[in-house]
């Protein structure tokens, strides 16, 4: 597909800022993000190595899931992958069955079974999105390296002491491994007795610097966008945003949690037929990529679609009744979409989230694109303050690079 929005779902990854604790949190993000995608793409260790992503496409893996978990899982999204609207990003030369016999020699966790690795080797055949390995290595160590230099330039004591021995370290090695950084860090605290709270942090920082550096690392090669939780309290700030559209009391369905973990696939691949759905993605693409999207075809789109999904939530679970329609029918919320501009920067920020109170807001998503700034404005982005990773919300979402 020409000009198709391509997006890397970081939450399949293992070391993901906010992890997966049920199969059912998976499948509503992945069903989010695969409607607001032409395809969603998910690496090859993580399509093998997360026990909930292998729930949501085997039977099999399900009951071992629905076991330990004592919870019911969904798994119906084999068609996705075996259409496209998810597909594996597997480096080259490689098929899934060697890379997870590769694993099992190397003691890697959660390595699923010979025979799921066939499976999900035939179902995803025909949509593999090849890439190399060792620039993705690169890209990684790229990544962690620029970070460390930014930290650097403002840094004192025994905070520059840190940065400056990781940076040290890290340029020194010939490919930088996640899990090596990792050992060093846990070498470092363990011979730093009596850490004075600069170290403390300073190694919290580049811990959490090369884990948005891994995260960062294959999207980046691939040159498509990254969904992930939001680590930033505000897309654009709001003392810079001038409001270019904004539209309310829209049909919040969308955005359930628990309703879209229950959503059946086939009325998902009825979701993406609609022109008002393929509108909106290619305009909040275009958003994504810094172009100005066409506002009123988003104000048209966002409305269509949004009442569309009510209307296909409604008589689905209508017809089988249960929690789903019980839950469909309690407390109504409602959403706004917003469309925001950066006079400043140029840059561009769009989000869907629901518009009642906070305290009611239990279960729901939230869904916000920005394009990346360019420029010393990107070093200024890199270098604003994150919210420490376990306050994540993990519901709370952004597409960006």
């Amino acid at each position: 597909m020409t000009g198709a929005e391509r997006i890397y779902l970081s939450d399949v990854e293992p070391h993901a800022a906010a992890p997966i604790d049920r199969a059912s949190d998976l499948r509503s993000r992945v069903l989010l993000h695969v409607l607001f995608a032409d395809t969603l793409l998910i690496g090859d260790s993580q399509s093998l190595n997360n026990k909930y992503f292998r729930a949501l496409v085997s039977p099999q893996e399900a009951e071992r899931v629905e076991k330990a978990s004592a919870g019911a899982v969904l798994p119906d999204l084999a068609p996705l992958l075996e259409e496209g609207r998810i597909c594996v990003a597997r480096r080259a030369g490689y098929t899934l069955r060697s890379i997870r016999d590769e694993h099992a020699t190397k003691n890697v966790e959660n390595v699923p079974s010979p025979d799921y690795a066939d499976q999900l080797d035939a179902m995803t055949a025909a949509h593999i999105v090849p890439y190399e390995g060792q620039v993705v290595a690169a890209a990684f160590k790229s990544g962690v390296l620029h970070r460390l230099e930014l930290g650097l330039q403002p840094a004192q004591g025994d905070t520059r002491a840190v940065l400056d021995a990781a940076l040290l370290w890290a340029r020194d090695q010939e490919v930088l491994y996640y899990k090596s950084l990792r050992d060093w860090l846990c070498c470092y605290r363990e011979t730093s007795q009596r850490a004075s709270a600069g170290v403390v942090l300073a190694l919290q920082s580049v811990d959490d610097w090369a884990g948005e550096s891994y995260r960062q690392a294959l999207p980046s090669v691939l040159d498509v966008g990254m969904a992930s939780p939001r680590d930033v309290p505000e897309t654009i700030p709001a003392s810079r945003s001038r409001r270019v559209l904004e539209q309310a009391e829209l049909p919040a369905a969308v955005l359930d949690n628990f309703l879209l973990s229950q959503l059946p696939v086939e009325v998902l691949f009825e979701a993406t037929a609609q022109p008002s759905r393929s509108a909106l993605v290619r305009e909040l693409a275009r958003l994504r990529r810094g172009l100005q999207p066409d506002v009123s075809v988003l104000r048209a789109a966002v409305d269509e679609f949004s009442s569309w999904m009510l209307e296909a939530f409604d008589r689905t679970f209508r017809a089988s009744g249960g929690r789903a329609w019980d839950h469909l029918q309690g407390k109504t919320r409602l959403m706004r979409f917003g469309l925001d501009e950066d006079p400043a920067t140029g840059r561009l920020g769009a989000g869907l989230e629901i518009q009642t109170a906070a305290a009611g807001n239990a279960g729901t998503l939230s869904f916000h694109v920005v394009n990346r700034p360019t420029g010393a404005a990107e070093d200024d982005w890199m270098q604003a303050a994150r919210r420490p990773v376990k306050d994540l919300d993990p519901l709370d979402r952004v597409v960006t690079l």
